[in-house]
């Protein structure tokens, strides 16, 4: 019973974090958008993500019941132990979600989709400019195996030269980048399946 204690404190320490860092309790802040018809600012707004993150809890709060339901009926029955590795999949998505967050909130991307230019500002002060239709040399498609209450996690990877840029599912959340990832669409790419995707 300690064991579970300790692992719900530590998931209520990450889910704090993530509430910061998504300014959960900040309801006035608006999102800032690029004012121009043709550049688009590929992000996704806090209330997306606080949707993302409220799926995810479902799917981590199921979890963590049946983590409470295995270890009651394992002192007894020895077989409910083969139930585990569902509970710690479930949980687990949490961390999923919140490195996708980490990724999304850590840079700045914007489109144009006349000339189809992409410029990318890391928090860390690098940037990269490219043309995704001439630039990119390969593209990949990891994603979760299945969904989360209808959150399916996943990403992009781009390789443009030697730099590899990562576009989490998350970006997708937003009608707005439709047209970049409708052009994004059309390029040949592998697809990976993975049962944690994380960048």
């Amino acid at each position: 019973m300690g064991k579970i204690i300790i692992i719900g404190i530590l998931l209520a320490v990450l889910i704090y974090f993530t509430l910061r860092r998504l300014n959960f309790f900040n309801f006035n802040k608006p999102p800032q958008r690029t004012k121009s018809s043709r550049v688009i600012e590929i992000s996704t707004p806090t209330q997306l993500l606080k949707r993302g993150l409220k799926r995810t809890l479902y799917t981590v709060g199921s979890g963590l019941i049946l983590l409470v339901l295995i270890v009651i009926l394992a002192a007894k029955f020895k077989i409910a132990l083969i139930m585990l590795p569902i509970s710690i999949y479930l949980i687990a998505q949490f961390f999923v979600l919140n490195n996708h967050i980490k990724i999304v909130r850590d840079q700045q991307i914007h489109y144009d989709s006349e000339t189809q230019d992409v410029h990318i500002e890391w928090v860390n002060g690098k940037s990269l400019e490219f043309n995704l239709l001439k630039d990119i040399t390969e593209l990949k498609e990891i994603r979760a195996v299945q969904k989360n209450n209808g959150l399916h996690m996943g990403y992009y990877q781009l390789s443009v030269g030697q730099k590899l840029v990562y576009l989490p599912y998350l970006l997708q959340e937003n009608p707005d980048n439709k047209p970049f990832f409708d052009k994004l669409q059309l390029f040949n790419r592998s697809i990976e399946s993975k049962l944690f995707p994380i960048i």
